[in-house]
């Protein structure tokens, strides 16, 4: 039987190496009740480092020598706007090629050891998320970021582990020019290579992105992957920011390496958001700009195959009538899933109409009372 709690021995660096462990502790500190955590995510990453060496040697020269045969996808919403759903759809074309939840947990092993590894990884999971009910596998698709977290040192996601640092980490870690050069470059190096493993691990030729965190870094992904499609996914900002709220809370006792402070609040996570879509209308203004799909959650809620449809249109992707089918299936399958609450705190609506205002209109949501 598969565990219910969300709290681990372990917090996600381990699943990074020890020595990428002490670049990301210069900036953030670990309070003593979690020394503990920190001991033993060090022995396991250090446990792991020695796979890592046996996967570097059997697949680095044919991730270095592998090209890509289609331009990637990139769903670039902001968090709890409807990208899973979009995301794991997509990724039931037989061509798709995604970041699996293990890859993420365990990026430096994915291809070597996960004969094994996953169904331990699987047991040790609960088997579905506690903030959304949405099920859980180490085979599913996930959300690349968790997976960058572990392979360099910048990551927004950061603040999960240390949610005392989470203003700063925002404003150091969400944009790239942030970055020293020599990082930028290794970001690029590890980005590049975690979506090379990722085709390789699904057998996929389309790598199908799910990142909320790339919003600031189309022009890095256009670097990178020359021809990309771009997907921006939006939905209610209220509904959003107390989703994202809710969200976060429960992802921090899971492997926080620090106490939660005690004035975090959905002011901290209206702050994220407006910068995030700040970040987005500047990128629309660009006329350097991708080409970007956009999709209304709502709308796409209410005909999914036929919003499905459209992307496949749009981008000129093939195959739409032959994948149709594995669509509705999987629809059919996840039709009874429980959705989040609607309900909206007072204090998300107080502090968007403060201070996101501006983006509930141009979204065309009316704005609410308090």
């Amino acid at each position: 039987m598969r565990r219910n709690s969300f709290t681990f021995p372990v917090s996600s660096l381990a699943g990074t190496t020890p020595g990428m462990i002490f670049k990301i502790l210069k900036h953030h500190s670990v309070e003593p009740r979690y020394y503990l955590k920190l001991a033993l995510s060090f022995i396991v990453a250090t446990i792991f480092s020695l796979f890592k060496l046996f996967e570097d040697l059997l697949w680095r020269k044919r991730i270095n020598n592998y090209t890509l045969k289609e331009p990637p996808i990139f769903i670039i919403g902001f968090n709890r706007s409807g990208t899973t759903l979009l995301h794991n759809l997509l990724c039931q074309d037989p061509k798709a090629g995604y970041t699996t939840t293990l890859q993420t947990v365990f990026p430096h092993c994915c291809l070597s050891q996960k004969g094994w590894l996953a169904p331990v990884a699987n047991f040790l999971v609960p088997e579905k998320r506690p903030f959304d009910n949405v099920q859980m596998n180490m085979g599913f698709p996930q959300e690349e970021e968790f997976a960058l977290a572990n392979l360099q040192p910048h990551s927004v996601y950061n603040f999960f582990v240390f949610p005392k640092d989470f203003n700063r980490i925002i404003d150091q870690e969400y944009f790239p020019a942030s970055m020293p050069e020599k990082d930028l470059i290794r970001w690029k190096t590890e980005y590049k290579r975690m979506v090379t493993k990722s085709l390789f691990n699904v057998k996929g030729e389309r790598y199908i992105s799910k990142n909320p965190q790339n919003l600031p870094r189309t022009a890095l992904l256009q670097e990178l992957f020359p021809g990309s499609h771009f997907i921006f996914i939006y939905r209610d900002p209220y509904i959003v920011v107390e989703s994202m709220y809710n969200f976060i809370l429960a992802i921090f006792p899971g492997i926080q390496l620090q106490k939660i402070p005690s004035d975090f609040s959905r002011k901290d996570v209206v702050r994220f958001y407006a910068i995030a879509m700040k970040s987005y209308f500047d990128l629309k203004e660009n006329p350097d700009a991708p080409e970007i799909l956009e999709i209304k959650t709502e709308d796409f809620m209410k005909d999914k195959i036929n919003g499905l449809r459209n992307i496949y249109s749009f981008f000129g992707l093939d195959g739409f009538e032959q994948v149709l089918p594995a669509f509705e299936s999987y629809l059919a399958e996840h039709s009874a899933i429980p959705h989040e609450t609607n309900n909206i705190h007072p204090e998300t609506i107080q502090f968007v109409n403060q201070y996101a205002s501006d983006i509930v209109t141009r979204f065309g949501y009316p704005l609410r009372k308090s």
